[in-house]
């Protein structure tokens, strides 16, 4: 499938600040553009094309369930976009509203 993948300002603001804690995150997310060329609409079908991934964490044995947490935003227009990255440690969960601002401040 021809799309392409596209990181968000917010993405790789949040990857810089994980990957202190967690050296193996680039690594992680390496693993998941692999899956993602295969099925962009992977994870959890949120709102308006919104998705949310559970990624494990290889920097702490904790699987999936207390791992990482991708928000990826797929239009028809053969584009993806990664919205942003947390820690299933660090926050419980990003609500919509907060998902679809930082999408509409990008003016995708």
């Amino acid at each position: 499938m021809n799309y392409s993948i596209e990181t968000l300002p917010q993405f790789d603001k949040d990857v810089k600040k994980l990957k202190k804690r967690f050296p193996n995150i680039k690594a992680d997310l390496a693993l998941l553009l692999k899956e993602l060329t295969q099925n962009p609409e992977l994870g959890t079908h949120l709102e308006n094309s919104i998705f949310k991934i559970r990624l494990k964490n290889s920097s702490i044995p904790t699987g999936k369930r207390g791992g990482f947490r991708v928000i990826t935003y797929y239009l028809c227009n053969h584009k993806l976009y990664l919205v942003t990255i947390y820690s299933k440690t660090d926050t419980d969960s990003i609500l919509t509203p907060r998902l679809k601002a930082i999408i509409a401040q990008e003016k995708i």
